[in-house]
């Protein structure tokens, strides 16, 4: 494999650096991206992938390009001052929008969750950039599933898109979070509620009579189950609250 050449970052290339890394962190696990892979797209070694994502080696438009297909996102979320970038013009009007990935890959709702790695690219939707500026998710690393299952009815029903943000871990009581919940078999996706009681985090179904594994609120330092928080939900056909 070959080892880019080692040119000094400048500031650019660092402050690009950083959002990539944070698209990275937020994006990669989910999408089954790891260091490996993207050093066997752009031919080079595993080390130098990591030398991109940390800002030591300046990127060029190819590696800005693998790096942002591979995980999503458009390249002018991470730069806009190459000079191949001036080369390329947007359809009418299509600056306006930004395009969310949406995968096959469905969470669970109901009694049981959806195996992580069951997911592929499917398709992109719209959102206009107005609109995930007033919500502060504007250049977020964005994704969408669809719902399964009837235990967060009436919010969420059978089929929804679910919008949500990878780069928002932090729990807050009462906010929908896409989660994993870890056991003995393959990690599972689930849409659940937060609920924060004397300090301790749980997550809870909004139609506990509609799923029998989710009756209860189950803690997220769970020994047996613990829960990992993907993402927060903003957007099931209208804007979450």
């Amino acid at each position: 494999m070959n080892t880019p050449r080692k040119a000094k970052p400048t500031k650019f290339d660092v402050a690009a650096a950083i959002k990539l890394k944070a698209a990275w962190d937020g994006r990669a696990r989910g999408l089954g991206i790891t260091q490996e892979k993207m050093a066997h797209e752009l031919g080079i070694t595993q080390g130098a992938v990591s030398q991109y994502l940390n800002g030591k080696i300046p990127m060029n438009y190819r590696t800005l390009k693998a790096f942002t297909s591979a995980l999503g996102i458009e390249d002018v979320e991470v730069r806009t001052d190459l000079p191949e970038q001036q080369y390329s013009s947007p359809a009418p009007h299509d600056d306006q929008y930004a395009d969310v990935i949406g995968y096959s890959q469905a969470v669970g709702l109901g009694a049981a969750g959806v195996e992580a790695e069951e997911y592929a690219e499917t398709h992109s939707l719209k959102f206009k950039k107005t609109s995930l500026r007033r919500r502060g998710i504007y250049n977020h690393p964005l994704a969408i599933y669809y719902g399964k299952g009837d235990s967060m009815e009436p919010v969420i029903q059978d089929g929804d898109a679910i919008l949500f943000d990878t780069s928002d871990t932090r729990v807050v009581d009462g906010v929908l979070y896409l989660v994993q919940m870890h056991g003995a078999c393959n990690a599972e996706y689930f849409v659940k509620r937060a609920m924060i009681l004397d300090g301790i985090v749980y997550f809870t179904s909004d139609n506990p009579n509609g799923d029998h594994q989710w009756q209860k609120p189950r803690r997220m330092d769970s020994e047996r189950n613990p829960i990992t928080v993907v993402g927060r939900v903003h957007w099931i056909g209208g804007w979450a609250d």
